[in-house]
């Protein structure tokens, strides 16, 4: 018998570490069409716990391969580290056509892992160039430029709430003597969500050879109409050759270079956002756009009255899952019903921005008998097929018992005066005529500090614990007033998660932490979705709570560098993180002595 547990035990451990060791593997290239004089940017990745093995490229003998280095990424989710290798390669064609690239392969304790194939399509020189960017290479004298910034969309016309994303291209032909000072375009009227890795390659554009530098950026507009998306600008310190004409020592003049700042900017866009179709749009509609699904699950199908029921929503899809509301859960009469927490992540596989996010319900039985938490469904508008949809969780019945009463033990009547009292009467006492042995020899039990203080405790026990019932009575009712109370221990959790996220050199997740902990405070104060909630609105806020300006200041400045960590985290020190960390910590402290209203 116990060797049949040990094997048992050994076989469901077995399986246990097997899930946990499982891996992906996934294949990029970008772009999917180009000229023959032009280049591909080839990338796999390979995700999971542990020491990951190098992946098996597939047959490339149609290209010509040079390797771009390879980058590691450890992020720790759910308490699980979890590690992503990144193989980097610029792949040069030989001949025109059309090719499809076989999977990418990596064996992992005797099991082998698959990426999907993907298709390179090779035209006649030149063709893959887009038209834009041979336009941006030329100069007003007709040369081409050494250097030269575009902005582009990949869509003129959304509608709000959909992704459209804005791909910055910093091209040069000539070295550069320093890093580039980059700034990015204002987009006050969208949500923004950096698109990584940012990725390098070469280009002919023109007959010529360029280095690319692509930044892509997820963008949701807010509102409807025209929007605009300011400029980008770019300096930095490019190598040029000396002017002969004007150098005594002309004959030796093209064999020096010399430095010089160059600052470049895009053209402005516009975009067309069309508003949200009224018709078949429900009642309940809370704004999200995209694709999506739900499910829910409980942590317990049988309990006792008044024992809580965890119920955790799962929503998973692509668009903005940072906006995206909690489900409406409608007031029941059997149960009890408060938020306990909720948690997203964000995912952004081939450009496209999704992820997943789960909201927790806490549901606690008023009574005994077969209950039934009902469906909650989802709504959103489907930007691909211009129409509303909804989406339902299925109901989940719980088998509720009463609870046991528990028993209460005799209590012992103590000695009066350290005498004893005879229950039982011995003797017919003699009544006495003189009253002298009926004087008070010794002070009345009741009036003696120690019987006040002994009794005095139970009383004021009971006092606490009555505060403490309705206090957690007010948590699990008003919603507002647990957000409240919270927000200080949550945002502190928030830091300290940024804290961690700091010292792991993962720049752009610290301040996306810091940015969340600062909106999840104000949201949780004044009980509002965090989601959705502006820079400008941040601020307002704190001018109208009569914050200190200087206070105002550091929090516009943090929120300044949040919004530039998401372009260019790599310009960002060790120092500047301790700074910003600080700035947070002094701000959340400063609010939380104020009144915001």
């Amino acid at each position: 018998m116990i060797r049949l547990i040990t094997i048992f035990s050994i076989l469901m451990l077995s399986v246990a570490v097997s899930a946990q060791d499982d891996i992906k593997i996934e294949m990029h290239i970008a772009p999917d069409t180009i000229g023959i004089e032009d280049q591909a940017f080839l990338a796999i990745t390979v995700t999971g716990s542990g020491n990951l093995p190098e992946p098996d490229l597939p047959n490339l003998s149609m290209f010509e391969i040079s390797s771009q280095g390879t980058s590691t990424n450890i992020s720790i989710v759910n308490g699980s580290m979890e590690s992503t290798h990144a193989y980097n390669y610029m792949i040069f064609p030989k001949r025109q056509g059309t090719y499809v690239i076989k999977p990418a392969s990596v064996v992992y304790k005797r099991k082998r892992y698959e990426s999907k194939e993907v298709t390179l399509t090779v035209l006649d020189a030149g063709i893959g160039t887009p038209k834009t960017l041979e336009k941006a290479a030329e100069s007003s004298d007709g040369e081409n430029r050494d250097i030269f910034l575009l902005s582009e969309l990949n869509k003129k016309k959304v509608y709000v709430n959909e992704q459209v994303t804005l791909t910055i291209k910093f091209c040069h032909a000539v070295s550069l003597l320093s890093q580039p000072d980059y700034t990015p375009p204002q987009v006050t009227d969208f949500w923004s969500d950096a698109i990584e890795p940012q990725r390098t390659y070469y280009q002919n554009i023109n007959g010529r050879r360029y280095s690319v530098i692509e930044i892509n950026t997820a963008l949701f507009p807010t509102r409807s109409g025209e929007l605009n998306i300011g400029q980008a600008m770019l300096s930095v310190n490019v190598q040029t050759k000396s002017n002969r004409s004007r150098d005594p020592f002309g004959g030796f003049g093209s064999f020096f270079d010399r430095g010089q700042t160059k600052t470049i900017r895009t053209q402005p866009l516009k975009i067309e956002v069309l508003p949200l179709p009224t018709q078949n749009k429900p009642a309940n509609f809370s704004g999200t756009v995209g694709e999506f699904f739900i499910t829910s699950s409980a942590d317990k199908l049988k309990t006792e009255v008044n024992q809580p029921v965890t119920v955790t929503y799962k929503i998973n899809g692509t668009g903005n899952i940072k906006t995206v509301a909690e489900p409406e859960i409608e007031d029941l009469v059997d149960f009890r019903i408060y938020r306990s927490a909720s948690n997203e992540k964000v995912s952004k596989v081939e450009g496209v921005v999704g992820g997943t996010k789960i909201f927790e319900e806490t549901y606690i039985p008023k009574r005994a008998g077969k209950l039934t938490i009902p469906a909650v469904s989802l709504n959103y508008f489907n930007p691909r097929t211009k129409k509303y949809k909804s989406v339902s969780t299925k109901p989940i019945n719980i088998n509720v018992e009463q609870a046991a009463l528990s028993d209460y033990a005799d209590i012992p009547v103590p000695n009066v005066a350290g005498r004893v009292i005879d229950s039982k009467a011995k003797d017919i006492r003699y009544i006495k005529t003189e009253s002298s042995d009926l004087a008070i020899r010794q002070p009345l039990i009741l009036t003696t500090p120690l019987y006040l203080i002994l009794n005095g405790i139970p009383v004021l026990l009971l006092v606490f614990v009555w505060i403490g019932q309705k206090r957690r009575e007010k948590l699990s009712t008003d919603i507002g007033y647990a957000r409240s109370r919270l927000a200080r221990k949550l945002a502190r959790k928030r830091l300290a998660a940024a804290r961690k996220l700091a010292g792991s050199k993962q720049t752009a997740e610290f301040y996306a932490e810091i940015r969340f902990a600062l909106f999840a405070y104000i949201a949780d104060k004044l009980n509002i979705s965090p989601h959705g909630m502006t820079g400008d609105q941040l601020l307002e806020i704190m001018v109208n709570a009569n914050i200190e300006i200087d206070i105002i200041d550091t929090t516009k400045n943090l929120l300044r560098q949040a919004d530039f960590a998401q372009y260019s985290s790599s310009s960002k020190t060790p120092e500047d993180i301790k700074k910003s960390l600080k700035s947070a910590e002094e701000i959340l402290i400063k609010l939380e002595g104020t009144e915001i209203a």
